[in-house]
């Protein structure tokens, strides 16, 4: 026997529909910011930020997969496109002709210098302006309670 499902009241619904609607609006804002002030994306930033604080500003493949929180496939396909453009360089680990090691270039390091103080107001003025201490407190809480009933390992 299947249980019934527990349907989201009025309420319930209200706030998962704007729960969604303002993840959108973040996403698209924050997209359109990074693509006026550096022409890159939000998955080309993400990359270029955990290179730019890796050791040597070179991560394995498989290493960067873990730190993006990606699969291979699709870690491999935005590195390659961003290969293209010169943003990353790839090549074969030294020792271990299986290991791709990745390295943020002089370019791509340039552009995420150009977009992060933009990136970061925008960050800012879309949440951060609108919390004090203790809605902060309040959001990082809820934010780590459903982090652990989705199994995220990025939360402590």
């Amino acid at each position: 026997m299947t249980a019934q499902p527990r349907w989201l009241s009025d309420d319930e619904q209200h706030l998962w529909r704007t729960i969604l609607e303002v993840f959108r609006n973040v996403t698209t804002t924050i997209d359109d910011r990074l693509q006026d002030t550096a022409a890159l994306s939000s998955p080309d930033f993400s990359v270029l930020v955990v290179l730019s604080e890796a050791h040597n500003r070179t991560l394995r493949l498989r290493d960067l997969c873990g730190e993006l929180g990606w699969d291979r496939s699709r870690t491999s396909h935005q590195v390659t496109r961003m290969e293209k453009r010169g943003l990353v360089a790839k090549q074969v680990s030294p020792g271990d002709a299986r290991g791709i090691l990745v390295t943020i270039t002089d370019d791509g390091l340039s552009r995420l210098a150009a977009a992060a103080p933009d990136h970061v107001e925008t960050v800012r003025r879309l949440i951060f302006d609108h919390l004090t201490d203790e809605r902060t407190a309040a959001l990082q809480g809820l934010l780590d309670d459903i982090a652990g009933a989705t199994g995220d390992k990025t939360q402590p």
